[in-house]
């Protein structure tokens, strides 16, 4: 037998366990093989100390004794990083640049388009101007392009067409 099969066979032969062939062939490798033989001993010096164990209850503290040890062992604890006074100035800066950045957003967001001052719409005094019509046998035969619909001014939620304004006295044509 080699050394794995009979380290496989190690703790049973050390508890009388066993079988007849198999403590045989342990035997004879364990009187030849060193390595083996230093196993077979752990193994009963471990049973010994088992052995010695009585039943009842543990003494006070030795589970949490146990426990922090495995903790501490299984689960080591992670390195503190050290956090200076300028990650707390670069935070503080971080959150200074968003805000600021949503109050641009939110200002220009909600901006309304100023009108130009020439653009003032007429007041209630102002009466409105509507030019005459042009009778089409004046109108010269030049072929113009159209240049399109006449311009809409935001007013309030709505638009307006442009309207121009006659001095007050004088007659509406419409």
């Amino acid at each position: 037998m080699g050394c794995e099969e009979v380290r496989d066979l190690l703790a049973l032969y050390a508890g009388g366990e066993s079988y007849e062939n198999e403590r045989a062939a342990v035997e004879a490798h364990v009187a030849v093989c060193a390595a083996c033989a230093r196993e077979l001993d752990q193994y009963r010096e471990a049973r010994a100390n088992l052995a010695l164990l009585r039943e009842g209850d543990a003494p006070p503290g030795t589970f949490k004794s146990i426990w922090s040890a495995v903790r501490a062992e299984r689960f080591p604890a992670k390195p503190a990083a050290s956090v200076s006074r300028f990650d707390h100035v670069l935070r503080y800066a971080a959150v200074a640049m968003v805000g600021l950045a949503l109050g641009v957003l939110v200002h220009v967001g909600q901006r309304r388009p100023s009108l130009p001052a020439a653009a003032t719409l007429p007041t209630a005094s102002a009466p409105v101007v509507i030019p005459a019509p042009v009778q089409p046998a004046t109108m010269p035969r030049r072929i113009v392009p159209n240049p399109g619909p006449a311009p809409l001014e935001l007013e309030g939620s709505f638009y307006l067409p442009r309207v121009e304004s006659i001095p007050a006295g004088k007659d509406k044509d419409y």
